[in-house]
Formats: structure tokens, sequence, C-alpha cells
């Protein structure tokens, strides 16, 4: 572990990162049965609660990210420069896009509990839910984008030869090796 790179590092911490709010993402937004009648009345709903702390746990630990990155900076290779210089902004575009799912998130929570217009009984007013819908997808966008600069800092990174993964089967023969 002490030989990674701080940019190796970072970049294993961002992924984490991206797999946790695209969790959230999917149990908000992709269809299952589970969420349809009748079964959702058989099954729990989606916590929202739960997705909502964990988007500010994100974005708490994305503040972390940022300063690992201010302090891996001074100390980075030529290499590591254009991943390190582009990571801040990608975070702060997570940021914002786990920011805009909470809300998402808290709006669907308060439909559940019925806190929303719940003196309009025939009709919904989802003018504020698709004003949040629009506010992720600019957030989603934008963490697109940013995620590509990232990306292609990242193959520079990879392509100075910093960094390979060894496939499973050469661990195994390494393994092997050392053993005889």
């Amino acid at each position: 572990m002490s030989d990674k790179l701080p940019s190796q590092i970072i970049f294993e911490n961002l992924k984490e990162l991206m797999r946790a709010k695209n969790t959230a993402h999917e149990s908000i937004f992709k269809f299952h049965w589970k969420k349809m009648w009748p079964f959702n009345l058989i099954w729990p709903q989606v916590d929202y609660v739960r997705i909502v702390r964990l988007m500010e746990e994100i974005r708490k630990n994305i503040i972390n990210q940022k300063n690992l990155v201010a302090q891996a900076k001074p100390k980075a290779k030529p290499f590591e420069k254009t991943f390190l210089d582009a990571a801040p902004a990608y975070l702060d575009a997570m940021s914002a896009s786990c920011k805009s799912l909470a809300d998402a998130a808290q709006w669907k929570q308060d439909m559940l509990e019925k806190k929303i217009h719940k003196d309009v009984k025939f009709k919904r007013d989802v003018s504020d839910w698709a004003r949040i819908l629009k506010e992720y997808e600019d957030a989603q966008g934008n963490l697109t984008r940013a995620g590509a600069i990232v990306s292609i800092g990242w193959n520079e990174f990879v392509a100075a030869g910093a960094f390979v993964e060894p496939a499973p089967a050469e661990t195994a023969e390494a393994s092997s090796d050392a053993a005889k």
C-alpha cells in the first residue's frame, strides 16, 4: 500500500464515491417491480431518508478528497499533474450532483409522508419535482463533462507507466513463483 502514489489513492477513492452515488441513483430512479402497485404495499419503500444522509456523507468525503488533492499537488510527478488539476472540478461537480440527488430523495420522502400539498386532494403540483429533476440533469451533465477531463488525466497517468494493475492470473503466478 505504501508504494501507491497519491493519485492512485485519490482515483480509487473517486471510484468508491461514484459507486455509492450511482447506487443511490438507481434506488431512486431505476425501474423495479417492487415499486409497482400492489407489490409496493408488501415490500418496503425505498429509504429516501437514508439516501439523503448518504449524499451528505459523500459530500463530506468530497471535501476530504479535495484536501488530499491539495496536499498531493506539490509532491506530484509530472505525469500526475493533469489528473490532479482536473480532480477538484470533478469533485465539485460530484458534490453538486449529490446535493441534487439528495433534494430528489427528500422530495420523494415528503411525498410519502404527504407533506407536500396536503390541502390539494385531486391533483398534484409537480413543478417542484420537475425543477429538481432539471437541476439533477444539469448536475449530471456537468459531472459527465468533468469526468471526461479526469479520464484524460488518468489515461495520461496510466500511459506514463506509473500504474498497471496486475491481472488476477499474473498475481497468482507471481505468488506461486515466490513460493518456489
